[in-house]
């Protein structure tokens, strides 16, 4: 995932939609987000770059939780793998739809930006774009837009890919008591 040429495609695309947009944006509590978009005062999403498949769920909830704090109304995790581990087992999504009240997004790199017009479209009450094809995106809402697969539901259904069964190289040397 190369997250300068999605920082310039969210940068460019909040200029063409009239709102700021924030590269890693500090909270009031000092923490930090790495893409936020804003209009004037108000604050309309929060975007996180996920790299890693490790403690997926631990990042989304602490990462929604910053959001929240910082008063983002919906959140939107960039994640580069099409598999979601446990996905169909955690509580995490509809934790934060339902507890924080926060909208939660996830999505592939190669549909950020269609994504993040569409909540921003919906956050603005402004049409949401009817030319958007059906996209790997995941977002969770009451109000489902024509083209997204939506809900906590739809983390289940996202495409997954077989992982390879390649056998693992040992990383370091083997360590032994001498006797």
């Amino acid at each position: 995932m190369r997250v300068k040429a999605l920082v310039a495609g969210l940068t460019e695309l909040v200029e063409e939609l009239g709102v700021e947009g924030w590269h890693e944006f500090r909270t009031p509590d000092r923490t930090r987000i790495d893409f936020a978009i804003t209009k004037g005062s108000q604050r309309l999403l929060a975007v996180e770059f996920e790299r890693s498949r490790k403690w997926l769920f631990a990042r989304v909830l602490y990462n929604s939780v910053k959001a929240q704090r910082a008063e983002f109304p919906a959140i939107l995790f960039v994640y580069p793998f099409y598999d979601l581990p446990r996905a169909g087992r955690s509580w995490v999504p509809n934790y934060v739809e339902d507890k924080l009240e926060l909208r939660l997004a996830l999505c592939h790199p190669r549909d950020c930006l269609i994504a993040t017009r569409t909540l921003i479209c919906e956050q603005l009450n402004l049409p949401v774009p009817t030319d958007i094809t059906e996209t790997d995106c995941v977002i969770s809402s009451n109000t489902p837009p024509q083209s997204l697969k939506v809900g906590a539901e739809a983390w289940k259904a996202m495409k997954s890919r077989p992982i390879s069964k390649k056998p693992r190289k040992r990383r370091g040397t083997k360590v032994s008591a001498k006797k």
